[in-house]
């Protein structure tokens, strides 16, 4: 039997378009601290605000973009999206004072809340159904290229003061966005479209209760990590370790893409309970010990057992949300968790910026770790004798297969 074409010019320029959104999204995550504590003289509340309301907007967003791309013109949304996304970084050198960059950040982060919606969906349509899994594996890996990129570069420019450099890299790429999404065909689904065209807004299309409990403890993972992309930078800064910090990010995204196949595998072959525990405690370790480090080499370690926990355990924990609904309910489920995840990094990252003002930026990997514990507590309740969700799926197949 031969295999569906997957690797087609126009999945090809969605991957692409997805890579840059992240790349523009991790220079700016990981310079803006430093632009606005050195350019701003801002306080670290401050800093964590500045990814709060960014994240904030994309959540608030998102359920709204998703009900225009049912409706609407997928290719349309996707091309005044990017073009709305380039107006934003255009419009960072103007922001020369607090106020004017969290504007600009609530701006920016409607932009990206939009693109993200439409460029998934927009991907999912492409993929062929019988190698969508092998497809979305491919698209995913676009934003842990970023992930190693994105912050390397911004890292490396903030140390020199070359803002401007950085925010001009983001213009770059927002333009070349603009001409993968123009010249993108995409396959519109009109059925659908008509099919929802009439659906009012409900907030049982956002939440669902047997995912809720998955979703929640994503939401407690995300806002551990989010310490680590808010502060992780003036925390080197302060410590003499900026370089570090930049490999920080890259030895992380590589332990990703080393231990995610293989983790994954072993997660559906015997069960999540035996990927998510080690998991845990490996992202526990790596962040005491960034809230211990005085070294490089410590710092680009905990990125790598980070890398293997944190990187590990987010996949698996979107497989447990879609999981343990209903099949015609995985859409809702699926926007549940990336939905969790940003609230995370957005209310995570304005409370640990409080506490960071207040007891320094070594607490804020310390409450990162306290986060992990309480997660793992969490995750352990929820699952304490009840059947693994993989084994209920394979138990439904097989009575399914003999009916």
């Amino acid at each position: 039997m031969t295999k569906e074409k997957l690797w087609t010019k126009d999945f090809i320029s969605i991957t692409v378009i997805s890579f840059f959104i992240f790349l523009a999204f991790y220079v700016l995550l990981t310079a803006l601290p430093l632009y606005l504590v050195g350019n701003l003289h801002a306080g670290a509340d401050k800093v964590g605000l500045v990814v709060t309301l960014f994240l904030g907007a994309a959540i608030v967003i998102r359920p709204f973009a998703g009900k225009w791309v049912s409706k609407g013109s997928q290719k349309k949304i996707l091309v005044y999206s990017a073009i709305a996304f380039l107006v934003g970084t255009l419009l960072y050198p103007f922001a020369t004072n607090i106020w004017a960059l969290f504007i600009l950040r609530i701006f920016h982060g409607i932009t990206f809340g939009i693109i993200t919606t439409v460029k998934g969906t927009i991907c999912a349509e492409l993929i062929p159904a019988s190698r969508r899994g092998e497809g979305l594996s491919y698209f995913s890996l676009a934003m842990c290229l970023a992930m190693v990129f994105g912050p390397y570069i911004g890292l490396n420019l903030a140390n020199i003061d070359a803002y401007n450099t950085a925010f001009v890299i983001c213009m770059v790429i927002s333009v070349v966005n603009i001409g993968f999404a123009f010249f993108l065909k995409v396959p519109e689904n009109k059925k659908q479209a008509s099919k929802q065209k009439n659906q009012k807004f409900s907030w049982n299309d956002l939440v669902d209760k047997k995912a809720a409990p998955f979703a929640l403890a994503t939401f407690i993972l995300a806002c551990a990590y989010s310490g680590i992309s808010a502060f992780l930078s003036l925390y080197a800064k302060d410590l003499g370790l900026v370089e570090a910090a930049s490999y920080f990010f890259i030895v992380y995204a590589v332990f990703i893409l080393i231990f995610r196949p293989f983790t994954g595998r072993w997660s559906d072959q015997y069960g999540s309970k035996i990927i998510i525990y080690p998991c845990l405690v490996l992202f526990a370790i790596g962040m005491f010990m960034l809230n211990q480090t005085h070294t490089g080499a410590l710092m680009v370690i905990a990125g790598a057992i980070i890398g293997i926990g944190y990187g590990s355990i987010t996949p698996i924990f979107q497989t447990l949300t879609i999981s343990a609904v209903e099949p015609h309910r995985v859409g809702i489920a699926n926007s549940l968790f990336f939905n969790s995840m940003d609230a995370g990094m957005a209310i995570g990252a304005y409370g640990l910026g409080m506490i960071a003002t207040g007891a320094g930026y070594r607490s804020v990997f310390l409450a990162g770790g306290i986060l992990v514990i309480i997660a793992g507590l969490l995750y352990f309740v929820q699952t304490k004798n009840k059947q693994p969700i993989q084994a209920k799926n394979k138990a439904t197949a097989k009575a399914q297969e003999q009916a």
